[in-house]
């Protein structure tokens, strides 16, 4: 019989974050280095989906069982069971093979129809891959909010995706011989590329966002983000950094927007944090953005030895020093995403240079 769940690591995952979550019954917090802290929040329920008709699994931490609910039949399961069957699905990931996409794990088929779940990955509107109920012990507050769910696991997830001119970033290089414009499109590497213009004296100059919904989204965070991310591209490509941390630095020693550095140190860092927040919670280029973090609750890591750990949006210091300190820019395809080759407008030479950013 053919297997009715397949997926990759990333996508087991998050049925394994579930299972785990109650289990536990604890959202543990993490600091900006992945190390599980003290605190925790107890977790009152669990939704995997934001439909009207959704399931949930509610947490008697008292007798230690799940009560599954919304359902015309209504009972509880023991916190064991879910504690055996997450510790089933960690081994069956570890063994999965690469990037195998189409892993299955039969055993595990007949347990997650007794207890109402249908697919690997939550079925959401938004970013939110599970949304948890927790006890806040400071502000006694128990309101439902969503986690996006990122796996160590199998392969680094992407918090920003490539998206043709969605994503891609305009330069102008000035009078540029053709014979030195048909070199640079010869070249693979961009170090390479980028070291023909210095040869040539051929400066780079950051011009603009080329997709107006991009840079409004990113203005309307920041008004100094496209200039920002602009220089980072160059940097990266050019091959002089390669993490975002590591643009930060750069951008602190160039301060190519002129900024009192010696008074306030911290202004590229705080710009990219906010740049990094908003795309994990919220933002994407293609669509215009109003402000709202989707994922409201914050970010759900599980780590390669199965531990859970999570940044709290109520808690975003430490949620942008993991996204600061865990990201890093990526090269996507260049055919695919229309970029990286020299073109002539009136005259004049322009590159465009695509954003895309992984975790490390």
């Amino acid at each position: 019989m053919e297997p009715k769940y397949k997926g990759n690591k990333g996508e087991w995952s998050e049925l394994y974050a579930f299972f785990r979550l109650l289990a536990d019954g604890k959202l543990y917090s993490g600091d900006g280095n992945l190390n599980r802290l003290d605190r925790f929040y107890p977790i009152l329920e669990i939704f995997r989906d934001d439909s009207p008709n959704r399931t949930g699994y509610k947490v008697d931490s008292v007798k230690k069982q799940i009560l599954i609910a919304g359902q015309p039949k209504v009972f509880y399961i023991p916190q064991r069971v879910f504690e055996d069957k997450s510790n089933e699905i960690f081994e069956f990931i570890q063994n999965i093979k690469g990037k195998d996409d189409g892993a299955s794990y039969p055993a595990i088929e007949e347990f997650m129809d007794s207890i109402y779940v249908d697919s690997l990955k939550a079925k959401s509107q938004d970013k939110a891959d599970i949304r948890i109920v927790v006890h806040d012990f400071r502000t006694g507050n128990e309101s439902e909010v969503g986690y996006s769910i990122k796996s160590r696991l199998g392969s680094p997830s992407t918090l920003l995706n490539a998206a043709t001119d969605n994503t891609n970033f305009l330069y102008s290089l000035g009078q540029v011989p053709t014979s030195v414009a048909s070199e640079f499109n010869s070249i693979k590497k961009f170090k390479d590329k980028f070291m023909l213009l210095d040869k040539h004296s051929i400066k780079i100059q950051y011009k603009d966002v080329v997709a107006k919904c991009m840079k409004n989204n990113l203005m309307t965070l920041d008004c100094c983000l496209p200039t920002i991310l602009g220089e980072c591209l160059y940097y990266y490509y050019s091959n002089k950094i390669h993490t975002i941390a590591e643009a930060e630095e750069l951008l602190r020693q160039n301060n190519p927007l002129d900024f009192d550095i010696d008074h306030q140190p911290n202004f590229y860092e705080f710009k990219l944090k906010q740049f990094l927040l908003a795309f994990a919670l919220g933002m994407t280029p293609s669509k215009p953005w109003n402000g709202r973090y989707m994922a409201n609750g914050g970010y759900i890591v599980v780590k390669e030895d199965g531990d859970i750990i999570c940044y709290h949006f109520f808690e975003r210091n430490g949620l942008e020093d993991y996204l600061f300190r865990t990201t890093y820019f990526e090269t996507p395809s260049t055919k695919r995403h229309k970029f990286g080759n020299i073109y002539y407008e009136d005259g004049e030479g322009y590159l465009k240079l695509n954003l895309q950013v992984r975790f490390l």
